[in-house]
């Protein structure tokens, strides 16, 4: 007879989920140990350096790339170190949308803001950040998963690279195009996640960053607004660094 037989059944189960979790988080502990992390580059004068990827914590791509920042991007400093004056960009606080606190938790960091340009142009900025198990939340409740319950349908979303003004590598970003249902209204938005260190510690936290803008001319266009020139202006450069 095994030594779990005539135990109850709610027992069994706690010492079977209690031995799942101990292997798994056994191979985290190995997968850290053999995955030597090379050390962050040196931050530019006047700058700062972040780590940006499209998946989560333990979804390294090989699309992970090291970035010149004008932004401090650490949780600490946010909100007060993201400007409102971004290049040709002028930017103003937006009302929090309730839903934010219950989907993720209350996150520590939460920036709504419009930026908008001087012909017109318009950017929806969000940004969260959290750290140890509320910063999960982040990873579930993405534009492409939340945007269909405002009533926006997806017509296309991939992982798109983008090549900023200088740098050897493209930053790679989540990007998608919506349509609002029953109206004309469409839009562009492009998402990623920002580490202020490449171990990509959960007690550090991790920001995700969210931009979003209505569609002027064709989407093409927006996008390129987006990508061209709004993006560059927080990040003009990627860096000469490598995970893999």
């Amino acid at each position: 007879m095994s030594s779990d037989e005539g135990l109850p059944t709610h027992r069994r189960r706690r010492r079977l989920i209690a031995a799942a979790a101990a292997i798994l988080l056994a191979a985290l502990l190995f997968t850290r140990t053999r995955d030597a992390t090379p050390p962050p580059p040196a931050p530019p004068a006047g700058g700062h350096v972040v780590f940006a990827d499209t998946a989560g914590w333990y979804g390294r791509t090989s699309g992970e790339v090291a970035l010149r920042s004008t932004v401090d991007w650490s949780l600490g400093a946010l909100p007060a170190a993201l400007p409102l004056d971004i290049g040709a960009w002028v930017g103003e606080d937006r009302a929090e949308d309730p839903a934010v606190d219950i989907w993720l938790r209350d996150p520590e960091v939460s920036i709504a803001r419009t930026y908008r340009r001087a012909d017109g142009a318009l950017v929806w900025l969000t940004a969260f950040g959290s750290r140890g198990g509320h910063s999960y939340h982040l990873f579930e409740h993405t534009p492409e998963t939340c945007y269909p319950l405002g009533g926006w349908a997806i017509e296309a979303f991939d992982a798109r690279a983008v090549r900023l003004p200088r740098g050897p590598r493209p930053l790679s970003v989540n990007f998608g195009t919506a349509q609002k249902s029953g109206t004309k209204g469409e839009l562009v938005f492009l998402y990623f996640y920002l580490w202020d260190h490449p171990g990509r510690d959960p007690e550090r936290g991790v920001v995700s960053l969210r931009l979003a803008a209505p569609v002027r001319g064709t989407s093409a266009e927006t996008a390129a607004m987006l990508t061209d020139d709004f993006l560059p202006s927080l990040f003009p450069a990627t860096l000469a660094w490598r995970r893999f």
